[in-house]
């Protein structure tokens, strides 16, 4: 056929062959490079439909094989990681702390990779089952830890299987599972700690005397007025530091006369549980809601109800705006700028009062014993003090909020065990002790 061509080509050219059009087309349009992750998503997401609640089949009870090791997904691989993203990041997602969601990955991760790699080199099961689990365990308690030279400690292998059992109970409950194959796999026993002594009545005022309730300065009398409130509220309640942090003004109310808070027990899905506020702990709470509201709210009224201006305000703030670790989450509180204090800054805050009053580390004279305070020395500190002035273990558990009344008996400190010991009754069949220098 004949064209006119203004640039003066020849009028006829040859049609090109088929292998001259690929040749052609490739020039046109070259061959991207595609990454294996890129390339392997398709891939793993259908490996991966066993694992996936959406397209999760139906089994039997009877079937070993829960789930499968997605085919196709070594442990060195872009889609080992495609794989983790898939199945372990949806279950961390739940809970609302990054520690929280850092240890359970890093959990699961460490899980995983055990799996694969035994799949790999010593023919491991390919199904998710309890045997696998089992399994799992007893490699825990074999293995050393990294660069220690020394065996995992227990609580440690028991925190990987508690991630692991929280795991387990996130697949069933999302129907991926029909039964729970953590049930029979159980954590080690373990050695009962000493108790963390608690403080003396003594010892409470002279950390009360650390806060310095007459400074004028606003930002300083801020700043001890919170501190001040929040550690009455501990140690009149025996709240927790992660209660603290949750804690809002609109927990605050009245019941049959009382001044109750209503406290945010610790768990992703705990209920709110009240205690019962003593009236020198609300009126230091109202105190310094007051002084935060005046210099943060301009509500400088003193008649104006204690119930903050927005309505997640919490009832311990930080004492700047936003910075560094503002969250980026829609609370309307913390997008004014009241953002609440995080359990690390309220624990630092009281190992500093502690030290200023000399009661972070305490020798006993008497057996040359050294006493470790710490902040959580204060709940501690609040339900013996409860104890010693008549308080039954019930209202104590009721206080602390403990499901089992045996985790409140830790509380007692062997009080009656050690006042009442069989050994008072032993006679004593000591010898005096010569004269210093004598034979």
């Amino acid at each position: 056929m004949v064209f006119e061509q203004d640039d003066q080509q020849p009028a006829e050219t040859a049609q090109p062959t088929a292998g001259e059009d690929r040749a052609i087309e490739q020039a046109r349009n070259p061959p991207t490079e595609r990454s294996p992750s890129d390339a392997s998503d398709k891939e793993i997401d259908q490996a991966l439909k066993s694992w996936l609640p959406a397209t999760r089949r139906k089994v039997h009870l009877e079937t070993l094989s829960l789930l499968t090791w997605p085919q196709g997904v070594a442990v060195e691989s872009p889609a080992f990681e495609h794989f983790l993203s898939s199945v372990v990041a949806p279950f961390c997602a739940r809970y609302p702390t990054k520690s929280t969601q850092l240890l359970y990955r890093r959990s699961l991760t460490y899980f995983f990779r055990w799996w694969g790699q035994a799949r790999e080199q010593e023919g491991e099961s390919d199904g998710f089952t309890a045997q696998l689990l089992q399994r799992y365990r007893t490699f825990l308690t074999q293995t050393e830890g990294e660069g220690t030279g020394t065996k995992l400690a227990a609580r440690t292998i028991n925190t990987y299987l508690a991630s692991l059992r929280a795991f387990c109970t996130w697949l069933k409950r999302t129907g991926q599972i029909p039964y729970h194959p953590m049930g029979e796999v159980k954590g080690l026993k373990l050695a009962k700690r000493f108790v963390r002594d608690s403080l003396t009545e003594a010892e409470v005022t002279r950390l009360m005397d650390t806060f310095d309730v007459t400074v004028t300065d606003p930002a300083s009398q801020e700043r001890e007025w919170r501190d001040y409130a929040m550690t009455l509220l501990w140690i009149s309640t025996g709240t927790r530091s992660i209660e603290l942090a949750r804690a809002q003004r609109r927990h605050l109310a009245q019941r049959d006369g009382h001044p109750i808070l209503y406290l945010h027990r610790k768990g992703g899905d705990a209920a709110e549980q009240p205690v019962v506020l003593a009236p020198w702990v609300l009126e230091a709470l109202t105190f310094y809601g007051r002084i935060h509201d005046a210099r943060h709210h301009q509500i400088a009224d003193p008649s104006a109800p204690f119930r903050g201006p927005l309505p997640e305000h919490p009832l311990f703030c930080w004492l700047r705006g936003p910075g560094k670790y503002h969250s980026k989450t829609n609370n309307v509180a913390e997008r004014r700028g009241c953002r609440p204090l995080g359990v690390g800054a309220i624990q630092a805050m009281m190992r500093d009062h502690l030290q200023q009053a000399g009661l972070s580390r305490l020798l006993n004279p008497e057996t040359q014993s050294i006493r470790p305070i710490s902040p959580h020395s204060l709940r501690h500190t609040a339900a013996t003090l409860a104890l010693n002035h008549g308080a039954t273990i019930r209202q104590v558990q009721a206080m602390l909020g403990h499901a089992d009344i045996q985790t409140t008996m830790i509380y007692l400190h062997e009080q009656d065990r050690i006042v009442n010991a069989a050994e008072h009754h032993i006679p004593n069949f000591s010898r005096p002790r010569s004269p210093a220098g004598g034979d």
